[in-house]
């Protein structure tokens, strides 16, 4: 073997002529990797546990709330809903609804690593439709003046160009010659590709009716290679097709000798475990997202769909808000767009109405802002008080101030009891409540 055969492990004397039935010319237009099979996101998407992957995280934010936000002096902050891109939002174009846009968004992320929506302006120049484009039609170039061009070659369209401002392009770090995004798909073909090669090759032992290998023992000798391949094509004539099962005769003291495979080697249970966890680690998604419960529990499961949110969505949320914020903003500095994540952060009902507990007894939370946050209508104006314990005192308000005026709201409700028959008038407590 020559010193260019040990370094690159190929034939550099192989002929170069191939049979034309051979698999070689029907493969994908990639390269292979360790595991002897070509990746593509086409085939990739095939795998169950890369399907999940990919609409957990898609189908995750696409679900999610969100708002554009303006920033008031007082730092506080105001939705909203009669901004421009509220209205694009909910209305990208005519052929897709919100969640198709925003799933389509992160899928494309998530698996190229590039995100395209030509920006189609209105008649006031604001931006009416963001047209998504399939990243596999655009190349992103560079131009001299340091700004980018968008060719979009679309099948059964001409060839087009767009510059900066006329297409939203998201892009997944780290970037590539600060052009465009990385796959992670193509990051980690490595363990896709192990997940094909079992797919295949499971889908090739249940083909042949999960038939072990075997051997065919012969004591003698053929008389010559050409008998040898005779005999081996009629008898791969008689075990395979439409004549599987069917009985046959073995001549000249040919026996079969079966290779042994247990029942767990050929369901791949342990192999398939394996593979579907290194899959989900190229997206960070738990294991429970994706079938995947050894070690799940009922205690734990709450803990990790926190940390789903945290560690998972919100680098992928703020990637895109970060883009919509400089690309599709006129005013960032004033304005923003956000996701809310806090319906994803509300724990179990037990949880939530301890929190609420507290911050009403505490005085931050009032009955209408609890209420908001359970999606429910508010009471009216007294739902807006907030109440405190009766031993304390607002910060920098004397305590016998504080008692004066406890005393005088029960003595105010007293005088109205005693007004109305002896009868509480519920209206006035609740209002002094």
């Amino acid at each position: 073997m020559t010193l260019w055969n040990r370094v690159f492990g190929s034939d550099v004397t192989a002929p170069s002529s191939r049979d034309p039935s051979d698999s070689f010319w029907y493969r994908p237009v990639s390269s292979p990797v360790a595991a002897g099979v070509d990746v593509t996101i086409e085939r990739a998407r095939r795998i169950p546990v890369v399907r999940d992957c990919l609409q957990v995280l898609s189908h995750s934010v696409a679900g999610l709330s969100w708002g554009i936000f303006e920033r008031i002096s007082s730092g506080e902050t105001k939705v909203r809903r009669d901004h421009p891109l509220t209205a694009v939002f909910n209305d990208p174009n005519p052929e897709m609804t919100p969640f198709e846009f925003f799933a389509s968004l992160v899928d494309d992320l998530a698996t190229e690593g590039n995100f395209f929506a030509e920006i189609k302006p209105g008649t006031r120049g604001q931006i009416h439709y963001l047209w998504r484009i399939e990243p596999k039609h655009v190349t992103v170039e560079r131009l001299p003046n340091r700004d980018r061009r968008f060719r979009i070659r679309e099948p059964g369209m001409p060839e087009r160009v767009l510059l900066t401002g006329e297409i939203w392009h998201v892009r997944v770090p780290p970037l590539i010659s600060n052009l465009i995004g990385t796959s992670t798909i193509m990051e980690g073909r490595d363990a896709i590709g192990a997940a094909i090669a079992v797919q295949d090759y499971a889908a090739a032992f249940f083909k042949n009716d999960a038939t072990p290998p075997f051997v065919l023992k012969y004591a003698s000798k053929f008389k010559d290679e050409e008998s040898k391949l005779n005999f081996l094509n009629s008898f791969t004539r008689w075990v395979t097709g439409n004549n599987r099962h069917k009985p046959g005769i073995l001549e000249h003291d040919i026996g079969i000798e079966r290779l042994g495979v247990t029942q767990e080697e050929s369901q791949f249970l342990e192999t398939r475990r394996e593979i579907a966890l290194d899959c989900s680690r190229l997206w960070r998604i738990p294991p429970h997202k994706v079938g995947i419960l050894d070690r799940a529990t009922f205690s734990n499961i709450e803990q990790q769909s926190l940390e789903f949110v945290v560690d998972t969505l919100t680098p992928w949320l703020e990637l895109i808000e970060n883009s919509a914020n400089k690309e599709l903003i006129l005013f960032p500095n004033k304005y923003y767009f956000e996701f809310n994540v806090a319906s994803l952060l509300r724990g179990d009902l037990k949880s939530r109405y301890e929190a609420y507990a507290q911050g009403r007894q505490w005085g931050w939370l009032s009955v209408n802002e609890i209420r908001r946050l359970e999606n429910m209508n508010g009471i009216g104006v007294t739902g807006n008080r907030y109440i405190e314990p009766l031993n304390m005192a607002p910060a920098g308000m004397p305590r016998n101030s504080n008692q004066k005026n406890k005393q005088a709201a029960i003595s105010f409700l007293r005088e109205t009891v005693a007004s109305n028959g002896g009868r509480p008038n519920l209206e006035v407590v609740r209002n002094v409540a």
